[in-house]
């Protein structure tokens, strides 16, 4: 990993102190009674969860899996993290939301090219819903766990998992979460597992991205935060050049998940 990627010890200490008050400080600013966040067991979410606990604010934990998608180690993580840090939660499973959605929606009249991917959006929307249930009936802000990697890749679900109240994690890359996560000493078990959105059976992020983590954030540092030509990042990280025009083109196509909705202007 580039060095202008990696954060030292000085800089980790300053992201947590400022993640931590910029949680405090939404929740006293609203009036709120804490924080809601979904947790699935990977890496970000835990991040998330120790820096709202850390915090000092109130926090309640949502585990929300699908029976025979979610894997079981990421429910045991998720449920572990919680009790050990004293963390009020519930585990909701949501296959009967789906299993009503399933039998209801008419599918006949709409082409199954796009089911699966769309399918998995449905997931993340339910999710979303449940975590704002819990918003509304319990007077908490909902923690997002995106990360910038997603954020700029787009590699999120509208109104799903990006529908959130803040992003505490969401100026961090990737990599850069792992290494908060392992100063925050999240469990070693959650940090090299796997990342997996979980929204079918055997997905994971790197697979479905076509890269792992490591190539397209040092892609996208080079891209968003310095600036650099395509034909300069190729030569600094060492990747293809079709790589990373992939990556730049999502950046783009996905500008519209990092906006709010656009409004039909009628008066200057």
């Amino acid at each position: 990993m580039n060095n202008e990627l990696l954060l030292n010890e000085n800089e980790l200490k300053r992201c947590q102190k400022l993640i931590e008050n910029s949680i405090k400080k939404i929740v006293a600013e609203s009036g709120s009674k804490g924080v809601v966040l979904g947790l699935s067991g990977g890496v970000d979410s835990s991040v998330v969860l120790k820096l709202a606990y850390n915090s000092g604010t109130d926090v309640y934990a949502l585990i929300l899996p699908e029976e025979s998608v979610t894997r079981m180690d990421d429910v045991r993580d998720a449920e572990d993290l919680a009790k050990n840090l004293g963390v009020r939660y519930s585990i909701i499973q949501i296959n009967s939301i789906l299993e009503s959605i399933e039998k209801n929606f008419p599918w006949n009249k709409f082409s199954a090219e796009r089911k699966q991917i769309s399918w998995g959006n449905v997931k993340a929307r339910i999710r979303m819903v449940l975590n704002y249930l819990v918003s509304n009936i319990d007077n908490r802000i909902v923690l997002g766990t995106g990360n910038k990697t997603e954020i700029l890749l787009g590699y999120t679900t509208k109104y799903g998992d990006n529908a959130v109240d803040i992003q505490p994690i969401g100026d961090l890359y990737k990599t850069q979460v792992k290494q908060l996560a392992e100063y925050l000493k999240i469990p070693r078990g959650i940090i090299e597992k796997e990342p997996s959105a979980g929204l079918w059976e055997g997905q994971t992020d790197e697979g479905e991205l076509g890269a792992s983590y490591e190539e397209i954030d040092k892609i996208l540092f080079y891209l968003i935060d310095k600036k650099f030509s395509a034909g300069e990042i190729s030569y600094k990280v060492g990747v293809d050049s079709e790589l990373i025009k992939k990556i730049s083109e999502m950046v783009e196509k996905n500008r519209h998940k990092r906006m709010v909705p656009r409004i039909t202007r009628l008066f200057d």
